[in-house]
């Protein structure tokens, strides 16, 4: 409240100013406001007041009358702190440095601290990533408080807290760390086409409102990430488009918000949907092969212009000549790698240019064509003959040829002439010799020097550069007749006084038809001429008879033959003078006569002069009836019938009538069919065979031609006919690496011969190889891409190969796959389906003409990143193979193992049977010292008891055989625990055989031995050709008392003698022994068994125990007295009594007596008792030998 009060009349107003500025100066008029009242009486009251109330006010007072009066009152404000807003809101990105200030009013000195929550102070000490800072300002104090690298926990209410002298304020400022939004999720492809892929996704979580966009990263395999951003997406999904067919993008989805970007979500790869390839194959190019093929090679389309994988390739070819501009196209496949691919175009026309196309195809369609390329098979020989073969002759000599050449698209390259081939075809020149040849250019030829009237055979033929093409049918012309030659040969005879015979043969030449005969006779004297006459006889007349001539006048004759051209040349002039004398004489002509085979020939032999006949066959007369195929007719022709090649030969006729003779030879030829030719072989190539052959026999007539039969084996049979003049033909267009039997046959005008020797002859080429597997297989994760082109085919072509595969890995199926059972030659083939890392087996047939081929290969896929797969993977793969299933170990393991059980077998076998052999042996020996001293066994041996001193006799009559002993039950059962003695020391003796043999006690009965034989407590040993001095024996008396005292006694004669022998090897096993004898087994000792003895009329129950045992042989023939001594145990026991001795009885080991036989002897019934009844009958240690 300032107060301000003035008097005066009139009672003056109040007005407050105050000062604009720091100091009084100008002033302002203080107005009624809020927190401003201008009271009644003139005071100013200011409420609230702060500090920009602080300053000079003026009071003014004035009633109008004089200067008013004023009063300047300095207001000062003494604050406490103060903030101009109670809070803030501070917002700032994760891992950025959070900026927090405070703008603190009041009176200074203030101190401003920064609490967190209201609690916890901040305080650079003990958080390094805080630090404070105050600056002073004109009002108060600027403070500021920095947060680096906060994240989201550092997000809460921070205080500035500002205190002075006059209060404390504090300010909220509230940190808000934003964070960037969380990836988006389930990114995936709605669609996806070639072009174009409609991606979407979902927010994570509730950052849908934090997003502000979204950014669409993609990329290409191994290229550069490209990106589209994109605002308030619809329904969270967008559309990448301009994308390239067939190919691997990878997509990634990044959330933008105002704290930043997102971290990309999951990647999504997708692969576009291929197109038809957009480019054509490149380098397209075609050269010719040979006649018939061209050889066509390309590269694949562009990388980028294929839009998927290349699946193969049309190749398109047409001739230039053709009146369709369609192409015939042929599809080879293809697995779209680099490379140069290749096609073969076969079967084309020969010398003829060809268009080409190529185009790639996908597993979409076909693509553009490539620009076209030409190219032109090779030349080849013309493959028809000339057409409109015409000949006409022009003389008797001469013949013109005319022709036209092939077709053009049979001429298969350029002509370079023609070839006439031309022979007489009568049958005396077929065998002259070869054909005759002429070349021309021109469609004319003069063939002139030709025989007469005669039958010609024409060929032609046009030849390019490479050879001379097909001939052409024979073509038949017959030159035109002329006048003849001379008649062959002329014969004259006198036939009677007044007439001459005259005979002729045709010319050999007639050039013509025979139309007559002229016989031109004359009569001469010297030389002067009488008279002459001209006859015409027809042309089958070949002698004529001059009658009425004049006798002994000279006549010349000469003969002519004439046909339609005119007469020909005469024969040579005869003479003969007419005789009253007529000799004999041959009118006929003899030479040579050609007939066939299995037909008649006739052999005249006229003569005048009426003579006798005789002919022969060589040098032997031939008589009628001694040939069956030949006849002697009376006008002395002969026939011969049935022809055969042994009918060949000389037959001679000769005649005699006492004034004259004469002698004809007729040369018979039979002709037969000819004899097989020689074929044999001069090479062979993959598809023909050359062939050679040397004629065998003609059969006495010309070959007119072969036949070459042959036939793949298993096949159908083929001929050929082929021409007379050959002896060589290829034989072509056969399978490659085939066996064909071919053999021929020779042709004459009889028939034909038999077939030469067939030949197998094999075109070259084998079945397919088997190439490596590196060569072969390329695995990748899910498929394996086979190089069928890299398969050898041995000189044959590939047809077709059969494909299966299995899993060889555990748990999985390994049934064989057929992947095709024709599988079609190519240059690549993927297999796929394949599971990654695994390892598999394939197994496949590649199949030629020639043959098959089986391989099977292991393989391992690579891993799903595209790796060769561990090593330990691949070593446990191997080792789980079962290893059977490798025939080559498997054989090697049966044979050893079946061997190792025979031998085992054997073994065993043999070994049985030496052990059944040795015991039947025992049996028998055994059985026969039974017998022999079963009348011994009970004799009782008398004994003398011995004086001090004295020694023990050295014969069997004086020693007893009675010893009483006893071996507790539990020794015999081996019980180490017994409380009775543990062990018994049986008295016995061991005699030698030949002192045994002479007083012994005798075997027991043969009951007995059943007895023993039964009982379960004798293991009977066979031992064959030694000694075990081993006997124990624990003999049960049942004696009278009086027998009682001499029992006793002779106990102790027999102990008493010994005990004195063995007091220097007590505990020792002791084994002494001369030559033959064998050292002492411990491991044998007796079981104590219960036995049974012998008992008299006065028994008792007691008997004496022996204090030891001991065996002891009684020395004979220089042997030590104490030859054999055993020592059984060194326990002693002390002498007792009991009421029931049992006494095992041992049977010493004996060359014929099994080892460790005890036997036991029945109780002896009183008609048994022994005749001395003062001795007792104990235990007898019996020993089963001969020689007891």
């Amino acid at each position: 409240m300032l107060h301000c009060q003035a008097q005066g009349v009139p009672v003056p107003t109040i007005l407050w100013k105050k000062a604009t500025g720091s100091k009084s100066g100008d002033y302002e008029e203080v107005r009624e406001r809020p927190y401003t009242k201008l009271l009644a009486n003139g005071s100013l009251l200011l409420q609230h007041v702060k500090e920009d109330r602080e300053g000079f006010y003026l009071c003014q007072a004035n009633n109008g009358i004089g200067t008013g009066i004023g009063k300047v009152i300095q207001l000062k404000v003494n604050s406490s702190p103060y903030f101009a807003g109670q809070s803030k809101m501070v917002t700032v990105k994760k891992g950025d440095t959070a900026i927090m200030q405070c703008e603190v009013k009041g009176d200074k000195p203030i101190n401003v601290v920064w609490l967190r929550n209201g609690k916890h102070e901040l305080n650079p000490s003990t958080n390094y990533r805080v630090s404070i800072k105050q600056d002073a300002t004109p009002e108060g104090i600027s403070a500021e408080v920095q947060i680096s690298n906060v994240d989201s926990s550092d997000s809460g209410a921070y205080f500035c807290q500002a205190s002075n002298l006059y209060g404390r304020d504090q300010q909220l400022v509230q940190l808000q760390v934003q964070e960037p939004p969380q990836p988006p999720s389930s990114l995936e492809a709605a669609t996806v086409s070639s072009r174009v892929v409609n991606l979407k996704w979902q927010p994570r979580g509730g950052d849908a409102a934090e997003v502000s966009k979204y950014i669409v990263e993609y990329r290409e395999i191994d290229r550069q990430w490209q990106y589209i951003e994109i605002s308030d997406p619809p329904a969270y999904s967008t559309i990448i488009e301009n994308l390239k067919p067939a190919t691997n993008y990878v997509f990634r989805i990044i959330a933008e918000g105002p704290a930043g970007r997102s971290s990309p979500s999951q990647e999504l790869f997708i692969k576009t949907d291929p197109q038809r390839p957009a480019g054509p194959p490149l380098n397209l190019g075609a050269r010719p092969i040979s006649s018939t093929e061209i050889l066509i090679s390309w590269m694949p389309p562009s990388y980028e212009l294929r839009h998927g994988e290349i699946q193969g390739y049309n190749i398109g070819y047409r001739s230039m000549h053709a009146t369709t501009n369609s192409y015939n196209f042929t599809s080879i496949s293809g697995d779209g790698e680099d490379g140069t691919g290749e096609l073969l175009l076969g079967n084309l026309a020969k010398y003829t240019r060809y268009t080409i196309v190529a185009q790639a195809f996908n597993q979409v369609g076909p693509g553009p064509l490539s620009e076209p390329v030409t190219a032109q098979t090779m030349e080849d020989v013309p493959s028809k003959p000339p057409e409109d073969i015409r000949c006409m002759a022009q003389s008797s000599t001469s013949i013109q040829v005319s022709w036209q050449p092939p077709q053009a698209h049979h001429t298969n390259g350029l002509l370079q002439g023609y070839k006439v081939f031309y022979e007489c075809a009568t049958e005396d020149a077929i065998s002259s010799g070869e054909m005759e040849t002429r070349k021309t250019t021109s469609l004319t030829i003069h063939l002139s020097n030709l025989r007469k009237f005669s039958n010609y055979s024409i060929q032609v033929l046009a030849y390019t550069r490479m050879g001379d093409g097909v001939i052409s049918p024979p073509s038949f012309c017959h030159t035109d007749e002329d006048a003849p030659e001379a008649p062959a040969d002329i014969k004259i005879a006198i036939s009677s006084p007044s007439s001459l015979y005259v005979s002729w043969l045709p010319p050999r030449d007639p050039n013509g038809i025979i139309t007559k005969y002229n016989l031109y006779m004359r009569a001469v004297n010297g030389r002067e001429e009488l008279n002459n006459d001209k006859r015409n006889l027809q042309a089958h007349q070949h002698h004529f008879e001059a009658k009425q001539l004049q006798s002994h006048t000279e006549y010349q004759f000469w003969v002519s033959a004439s046909t339609r051209v005119g007469e020909g040349k005469s024969s040579r002039v005869v003479s003969q003078l007419t005789s009253n004398r007529v000799p004999a004489k041959i009118v006929s002509f003899g030479g040579l006569t050609i007939r066939p085979w299995k037909s008649s020939a006739s052999l005249n032999c006229m003569a005048v002069g009426q003579p006798r006949r005789e002919w022969f066959k060589g040098d032997t007369l031939l008589r009628p009836g001694t040939q069956h195929n030949i006849q002697l007719l009376d006008s002395g022709e002969i026939i011969v019938t049935m022809l055969q090649t042994s009918d060949t030969g000389n037959y001679t006729c000769q005649v005699d009538n006492g004034i004259g003779t004469d002698r004809l030879t007729h040369n018979l030829l039979v002709q037969v069919p000819p004899g097989p030719p020689v074929l044999y072989v001069t090479s062979a190539t993959s598809s023909s065979i050359l062939l050679h052959w040397k004629i065998g026999s003609t059969g006495n007539a010309p070959i007119t031609a072969f036949s070459l039969h042959y036939r793949r084996v298993h096949g159908n049979l083929e001929e050929m006919q082929l021409s007379r003049h050959a002896s060589s033909h290829d034989l072509k267009g056969l399978f490659c690496g085939s066996t064909y039997q071919v053999y021929l046959v020779a042709h004459n005008k009889i028939g034909s011969s038999s077939a030469s020797t067939t030949l197998n002859v094999k075109t070259q080429g084998q079945p397919p190889g088997i190439p490596p597997d590196s060569v072969l297989i390329a695995p990748n994760s899910t498929s394996v891409v086979l190089r069928l082109n890299g398969w050898p085919d041995n000189g044959c072509p590939i047809m077709y190969f059969v494909l299966q595969y299995r899993s060889v890995s555990t748990g999985l199926d390994d049934e064989w796959h057929l992947v095709s059972n024709a599988l079609k030659p190519q240059r690549r083939f993927t297999l796929s389906g394949l599971l990654p890392s695994t390892m598999y087996r394939l197994k496949m047939e590649a199949h030629n003409v020639a043959g098959s081929t089986n391989a099977e290969y292991t393989f391992w896929t690579l891993t799903k990143d595209g790796d060769p797969p561990p090593p330990e993977l691949v070593q446990r793969g191997h080792r789980s193979q079962i290893f059977y299933n490798n025939i080559q170990l498997l054989i090697p393991i049966i044979i050893t193992i079946t061997a190792t059980i025979i031998c085992i077998a054997f073994t065993v076998v043999c070994y049985k049977y030496r052990q059944r052999g040795r015991q039947r042996k025992d049996t028998m020996e055994s059985q026969q010292t039974t017998d022999a001293q079963r009348d011994r066994y009970y004799a009782t041996i008398h004994k003398v008891a011995l004086q001090a001193g004295d020694k023990i006799p050295e014969t069997s009559e004086d020693i007893s055989p009675y010893a009483t002993f006893q071996l507790s039950e539990a020794s015999t059962l081996a019980q180490p625990h017994h409380s009775g003695p543990a062990n018994t020391l049986l008295h016995s003796f061991m005699y030698h055989e030949r002192a045994m043999t002479e007083g012994c006690a005798s075997p027991p009965p043969a009951a007995v031995l059943r007895l023993h034989n039964q009982s379960p407590y004798y293991n009977i040993n066979s031992s064959k050709g030694r000694r075990r001095h081993s006997r124990k024996t624990e003999p049960e008396s049942e004696e009278s008392d009086s027998d009682q005292d001499q029992l006793t006694s002779s106990r102790t004669e027999s102990s008493n003698q010994l005990d004195a022998k063995m007091k220097h090897s007590k505990d020792l096993d002791v084994a002494a022994g001369g030559p033959g004898d064998h050292g002492y087994n411990p491991n044998h000792y007796m079981r104590s068994i219960p036995g049974l003895i012998y008992h008299g009329t006065q028994s008792s129950t007691s008997s004496d125990l022996s204090p030891m045992s001991e065996q002891k042989s009684l020395p004979r023939r220089g042997r030590s007295r104490y030859h054999h001594l055993h020592l059984h145990n060194t326990n002693t026991t002390p002498r007792h009594k009991s009421s029931k001795a049992q006494s095992p009885l041992a049977s010493p080991r004996s060359s014929c007596q099994n080892d460790n036989v005890p036997i036991q002897l029945p109780r002896m019934p009183s008609q048994f008792r022994p005749i001395h009844s003062s001795r007792t009958i104990g235990s007898t240690n019996s020993r089963l030998s001969p020689n007891c």
